[in-house]
C-alpha cells in the first residue's frame, strides 16, 4: 500500500515537471516570437543604399548619413562598401563638416586604393582642405594641404574627368600662397626692413613665378634696393621687370624710375 502511494506521488511529480517544462517552452516560444517581431531583420545592403541615395538626392544629408554609418558597421564586407564610404564623406562635405569629410575620403583612398572611386575620393579630399582654407592674411596650412593633395590627384589620375578642374584649383592655391608671401614682403618694406622684404620677394619670384604676384614682387624688390641706396641693383631689378613682365600697368612707373637712375648716373 505504501509503495502504491509512493508510485502515485512520483507520477504526480513527473506530470507537474512535464507541465512546467511545457509551460516554460511555451513562454520562451512566445517571447522569442515577440522578440522577432520587435527586432526584424535588417534590410539588405542594396536596399539600404538605395534609401540613402534617395535621401541624399533630396538633400536630406543627415538622414542619409545615419543610414550610411549603419551600413559601414553592418555591411563592411560587401562589394559596395567603397560607394557607401564615398557618399558618407559627401554627406559631411555637403553639411560643411570639411575636416570630417577629408578624413572619410582619405580612409577610402587608403583602404580601397583599387576602387573606381579612389580618384574622385582623392579629388574630394583636396577640395575639402581647400574649403577649410581662410583668406590670404590668415594661416594657410590648409591651402598648402589642398595644393599637395590636388597635385597628388593629378599625378595619380592623369586621365580623370576632373583633371582640368584640379589644375584650376592648383592655380588658385598657388595664387593664394603667393599673395600671402607678397603681403609679408610688402609689410617688411613698409616698416623699413628691406633685407627681409627682399627675402620674401625672392620666394614669390622663385616659387610662384607664374602667378600675378610675381611682377609686383619684382618691382617691390627694386624699390627695396632703391631704399638701400644700391642704385646698380635697383636698375638691374627694374630692367628685369620690363623684360619679364611686359604690358603690366606698372610699366610706366618702372620706366620713370629707370630714367631717373640713368640721369643720376650721367
Amino acid at each position: 500500500m505504501k509503495d502504491d502511494f509512493v508510485a502515485i506521488g512520483n507520477m504526480r511529480r513527473t506530470n507537474l515537471f512535464a507541465q512546467f517544462l511545457f509551460l516554460s517552452f511555451s513562454v520562451a516560444l512566445i517571447m522569442g516570437c515577440a522578440k522577432s517581431v520587435r527586432q526584424p531583420d535588417l534590410p539588405g545592403p542594396q536596399e539600404s543604399f538605395r534609401k540613402a541615395m534617395g535621401l541624399y538626392e533630396r538633400e536630406r544629408y543627415y538622414k542619409a548619413q545615419e543610414i550610411l554609418k549603419d551600413m559601414v558597421l553592418n555591411y563592411s564586407g560587401t562589394a559596395i562598401i567603397d560607394s557607401v564610404k564615398f557618399y558618407l564623406g559627401l554627406t559631411y562635405f555637403q553639411m560643411r563638416e570639411y575636416l570630417t569629410a577629408a578624413d572619410e575620403f582619405q580612409r577610402l583612398r587608403q583602404m580601397y586604393p583599387q576602387s573606381p572611386l579612389a580618384g574622385e575620393a582623392q579629388f574630394q579630399l583636396a577640395l575639402s582642405y581647400f574649403k577649410l582654407a581662410p583668406s590670404y592674411p590668415l594661416d594657410q596650412q590648409y591651402t598648402t594641404k589642398a595644393l599637395d593633395e590636388f597635385q597628388r590627384f593629378l599625378e595619380d589620375c592623369e586621365n580623370h574627368p576632373f583633371k582640368s578642374e584640379g589644375q584650376r584649383y592648383i592655380e588658385e592655391c598657388r595664387d593664394r600662397l603667393a599673395q600671402k608671401t607678397y603681403a609679408a614682403s610688402l609689410l617688411y618694406y613698409k616698416v623699413n626692413e628691406y633685407a627681409s622684404s627682399v627675402l620674401y620677394a625672392d620666394v614669390v619670384l622663385d616659387d610662384y613665378y607664374d602667378t600675378q604676384w610675381a611682377g609686383a614682387a619684382q618691382l617691390l624688390k627694386a624699390k627695396c634696393f632703391l631704399a638701400l641706396k644700391n642704385e646698380a641693383r635697383a636698375t638691374e631689378e627694374l630692367e628685369k621687370f620690363l623684360a619679364k613682365y611686359p604690358g603690366r600697368k606698372e610699366e610706366g612707373q618702372v620706366r620713370a624710375l629707370l630714367a631717373t637712375l640713368h640721369n643720376r648716373g650721367q
